[in-house]
């Protein structure tokens, strides 16, 4: 039911090409990038043309501090993620599903905590430097432990996240309304997660940025996702 549904939600926007107004705002650090599908017209969300990577394009948005999240929504949880995605989550998730990439389930927590479950999905950013070189490193490399300081060693899983039916019956996807795309706490509605028990406590929050190894504030990058078991 739920791939059905993020199906429909494409059908009017899906495989635009990349060209056009709609497209100079960013370009993506994307091997042969004049292959790649666009997604939605206005945002910056595209799939490779063998339907194997998504590719997001965001900014820098936080070097210091605690984190909950990886990646949010643009104007949503700027002080508590790494990455600001100007993309609904609901054609992120749309988008893995089209790189065939399996749901699961999002972390519970009554009566006993249960991890989030779903497919292992790998992030990789590409970013220019200040000399207008192409880097490329995995995402887990921006982030660390906050006790041991180790980089982070798991892999997100693909939850699905959480539907719901506002009070006209009218159907939603909790993420585009709270900003919550890759978490690193447990949050329900988050489109990745880390598929073990993580607080969101902010006296026990587990990781942070590896400032050292991210670019300045405004950066733009691009997210390139895959499935891990390819």
């Amino acid at each position: 039911m739920k791939k059905l549904f993020f199906f429909f939600l494409l059908s009017f926007s899906f495989l635009f090409p990349l060209t056009g107004e709609e497209t100079k705002s960013f370009n993506p650090l994307a091997d042969h990038p004049e292959t790649l599908k666009q997604l939605d017209k206005t945002e910056p969300i595209w799939v490779s043309p063998d339907r194997k990577q998504l590719i997001l394009g965001g900014t820098v948005c936080l070097r210091e501090g605690l984190l909950e999240f990886f990646a949010c929504r643009e104007k949503s949880k700027e002080h508590e993620s790494i990455v600001s995605l100007p993309i609904k989550p609901h054609l992120i998730h749309a988008g893995l599903l089209i790189i065939g990439a399996k749901p699961g389930s999002p972390a519970r927590f009554d009566p006993v905590f249960v991890p989030a479950k779903g497919e292992k999905i790998a992030i990789h950013i590409r970013w220019l430097d200040s000399g207008g070189v192409q880097k490329e490193i995995n995402a887990k490399e921006w982030i660390r432990e906050s006790k041991t300081q180790k980089t982070m060693s798991d892999s997100w899983v693909f939850t699905g996240g959480l539907f719901g039916t506002d009070s006209k019956g009218k159907k939603y996807y909790l993420a585009d309304l709270s900003g919550e795309i890759f978490g690193v706490a447990n949050f329900p509605g988050s489109v990745l997660d880390v598929p073990f028990e993580s607080t969101a406590d902010n006296d026990n929050l587990f990781y942070q940025p590896n400032t050292e190894k991210i670019p300045p504030e405004g950066t733009p990058i691009t997210l390139i996702l895959t499935r891990e078991a390819l």
